[in-house]
């Protein structure tokens, strides 16, 4: 399914294709970075939104000149290998940039 208007995390991450999205999760912008799935991981709010959001006061890391961080590089899900993990890094990074040039 297409989503027309999709929900997307500060980190390009498309929210609304998660199966936890509607039922656990509406989104990180809707749950402030305080997402279902943090406590697996060890965090109380997402370091992405948190850096974004409450640091640096961005919509979205497109808008950071540092994009992309190491934030990007160290948050790999260990079953992608390094050419998946490089190319989904490079998508989000193109997907948020996209946002600034439609703005």
């Amino acid at each position: 399914m297409i989503l027309m208007n999709p929900v997307l995390g500060v980190c390009g991450c498309i929210c609304s294709e998660c199966d936890l999205f509607n039922n656990d999760c509406k989104g990180c912008h809707a749950v402030e970075g305080v997402a279902c799935w943090l406590h697996d991981v060890g965090l109380d709010v997402c370091d992405f939104y948190a850096c974004c959001k409450k640091d640096k006061h961005l919509q979205h890391c497109g808008e950071c000149q540092e994009i992309p961080c190491s934030k990007f590089w160290a948050n790999k899900n260990p079953e992608w290998t390094k050419e998946e993990h490089q190319q989904i890094v490079q998508d989000r990074v193109d997907l948020l940039r996209g946002l600034i040039n439609e703005g």
